[in-house]
């Protein structure tokens, strides 16, 4: 179960990273590091998936690094969340004082 949300949380990861590292660096290089990165952790995790109903210390790692994993998909959302709202702000798409409290007269 950890193994398939861990999944999606890495993808999540990667697209978005993908975006900001070309956008800071001007580059791929540095995501194709981290997409390496992040296939040697999925291979370790499904190894470690299958391995856990035999070693009991493991099965307790696995349960951690699901907590873990949590924490980190909703730090991402929150970071997600700033981002989006600061472009909109930056462009001045939206900026809640002065459309939120504006009412429109006929």
């Amino acid at each position: 179960m950890a193994e398939a949300f861990i999944k999606v949380l890495i993808e999540n990861l990667t697209s978005f990273l993908k975006g900001e590292l070309v956008l800071i660096f001007g580059s791929e290089n540095e995501f194709q590091r981290l997409l390496s990165m992040f296939s040697t952790i999925q291979a370790v995790l499904e190894d470690a998936q299958e391995k856990q109903l035999n070693y009991k210390p493991l099965e307790n790692w696995l349960q951690k690094l699901n907590v873990a994993t949590y924490e980190v998909d909703n730090i991402l959302d929150e970071y997600k969340t700033k981002a989006t709202r600061f472009s909109q702000s930056a462009y001045g798409r939206y900026h809640p004082k002065i459309w939120g409290n504006n009412k429109v007269v006929y």
